[in-house]
C-alpha cells in the first residue's frame, strides 16, 4: 500500500494529460503540426523529435523559444467520507516551459546538434481550500528538463542520428493528511520540500527519402530513471521517503508528403508506461498516439494545423472499484492531483520568414475539456490552452 500511495501522490505533480505526462510535441513547428515530425526535417528542432534529420540543415542554426502552458483543472468529491461535493479549481494555471536547440555541420555528411528543453513544468495548488472539500490542501510542483547532444549522418537517401539524454528533475509535494489510522485529529503536513535528481538515457532515429515528395522516419527513446530523495512522508512514520520514477521508453514511425507548397505529415507513437519504474505500480496503461499535420506555404508565410489523439493511460479509472484502501488511494490521487485523461488536441500555427537569416514561429494547442467520474464519488475535469513561440536564426 505504501508504494501505491507514494506513486499516486507523486503523480499529482506531472503534466496534465497531454500524451500522459509528455508534451504532444516540442518546438513550435511540431506543436503546430499536431506533434508530428518523425519523418520531417524541422531544422534545429529535429533534435527533439528525430535527430536523423539534423544533417539536412545548412550551416549554424538555432531556435530559441518557450511554451506558455495554461491548464484549467477542477475536482469535485461527493463522497460523505471524503468531501462535501463542492467543486474546487487548482490555482496552478500557468507555466513557462523553455526550448533551445542549435545545430551545425562538421562535414557535408555529418552534423551535430543539441537541444535543451522542458518536457514538463506543472503542478496543482489546492492550498487554503476548505478541508471539507477533501482536497487535502495539496500543492505539487514538477520540473523536468532534458539536454540532448546529438549526431546525424547521411548516406545517400538514408539519414541516421543518435543522441545522449541528460535529464534533470525537480519535485515538490505537499498535502495535509491524517496518519495511517485515518484519524482527522492527527492530520499533518507530509511534504519534504524540493527534491532533485539527474538521469541518463539515449535516443536514436532514422530517416529515408523515398522520393522528392515522400520521406519516412522512425525513432526510439530509452527509459530515463530518476529518484527523488526525502520528498514525502508516504507511510506516516515521520520520515520523508524517497520516490523512484522513470520517464518511459517511447518509439514511433512517421511519413511526410510534399507537393509544391503543400506538406502533410502523419506519426504513430507508442509510450510504454506499463514498463516504466513507478508507472507500472501506478497502474498506467501503454499509450498509442496518432497525429497528423498540414502545412501550406504562401511566400514568406507558412500556415500550419494538426490533430493529435492518444487515449489516456488512466482510462480504467471510471470502472475501477475501490475494493481495497490501496486502490482507493490510487483512484483518489490520480483524479484529484493528476487528471491525465485528455485525449484530443487541436493545433494551429504559422511560420514567417522575417529575413534570410531570421524567422518567427508560433503554435497554439487546445485540448477540449475532458471529464471523468469514479465509483468513489470523485469527478474531475481538465481543459488546456498553450502557446509556443520561437525565433529561428541562421548564423552563417
Amino acid at each position: 500500500m505504501k508504494k501505491i500511495i507514494a506513486l499516486s501522490i507523486a503523480a499529482a505533480s506531472f503534466v496534465f494529460a497531454t500524451n500522459g505526462d509528455n508534451m504532444i510535441g516540442l518546438g513550435p513547428e511540431s506543436r503546430a503540426l499536431g506533434g508530428t515530425g518523425i519523418a520531417l526535417g524541422m531544422g534545429a528542432d529535429s533534435v527533439f523529435k528525430n535527430p536523423a534529420w539534423l544533417v539536412n540543415t545548412k550551416g549554424l542554426e538555432g531556435m530559441f523559444g518557450a511554451t506558455i502552458f495554461m491548464p484549467t483543472v477542477k475536482a469535485t468529491i461527493t463522497n460523505p467520507m471524503m468531501g462535501n461535493g463542492v467543486g474546487v479549481e487548482s490555482k496552478a494555471d500557468m507555466f513557462m516551459i523553455p526550448e533551445i536547440s542549435v545545430t551545425d555541420h562538421i562535414t557535408d555528411t555529418l552534423s551535430y546538434g543539441f537541444g535543451m528543453f522542458g518536457v514538463s513544468g506543472m503542478g496543482v495548488d489546492y492550498r487554503n481550500e476548505n478541508p471539507a472539500t477533501g482536497v487535502a490542501s495539496m500543492r505539487t510542483n514538477f520540473q523536468y528538463m532534458r539536454f540532448v547532444p546529438s549526431l546525424s549522418y547521411s548516406m545517400g537517401d538514408l539519414r541516421i542520428g543518435a543522441g545522449v539524454t541528460l535529464a534533470y528533475g525537480s519535485l515538490t509535494m505537499g498535502a495535509i493528511t491524517p496518519d495511517g489510522t485515518g484519524n482527522p485529529l492527527t492530520a499533518a503536513q507530509r511534504g519534504g520540500g524540493v527534491s532533485e535528481d539527474f538521469g541518463f538515457g539515449f535516443q536514436i532515429g532514422a530517416g529515408y527519402h523515398v522520393s522528392d515528395a515522400i520521406t519516412l522516419g522512425a525513432y526510439y527513446q530509452s527509459e530515463v530513471e530518476t529518484e527523488y530523495e526525502g520528498v514525502f512522508d508516504f507511510n506516516f512514520d515521520g520520515v520523508y521517503d524517497n520516490l523512484k520514477l522513470s520517464q518511459p521508453t517511447e518509439y514511433g514511425v512517421g511519413i511526410a508528403f510534399k507537393s509544391g507548397d503543400l506538406s502533410v505529415t502523419a506519426d504513430y507513437r507508442k509510450i510504454l508506461w506499463s514498463e516504466a519504474d513507478g508507472y507500472d505500480n501506478f497502474g498506467w496503461a501503454d499509450q498509442d498516439i496518432f497525429a497528423v499535420g498540414v502545412a501550406y506555404g504562401l511566400g514568406d508565410l507558412t500556415l500550419r494545423a494538426g490533430y493529435n489523439y492518444g487515449e489516456s493511460p488512466l482510462k480504467d479509472l471510471e470502472t475501477l472499484a475501490p475494493t481495497t484502501p490501496a486502490i482507493a488511494q490510487n483512484i483518489y490521487f490520480n483524479m484529484l492531483g493528476f487528471p491525465a485523461f485528455s485525449d484530443s488536441h487541436i493545433t494551429l500555427g504559422f511560420g514567417y520568414k522575417i529575413s534570410e537569416k531570421m524567422g518567427l514561429d508560433m503554435a497554439y494547442v487546445y485540448a477540449p475539456e475532458a471529464s471523468i467520474a469514479s465509483p468513489m464519488g470523485i469527478e474531475a475535469s481538465n481543459e488546456q490552452n498553450s502557446l509556443t513561440f520561437a525565433i529561428r536564426y541562421k548564423f552563417n
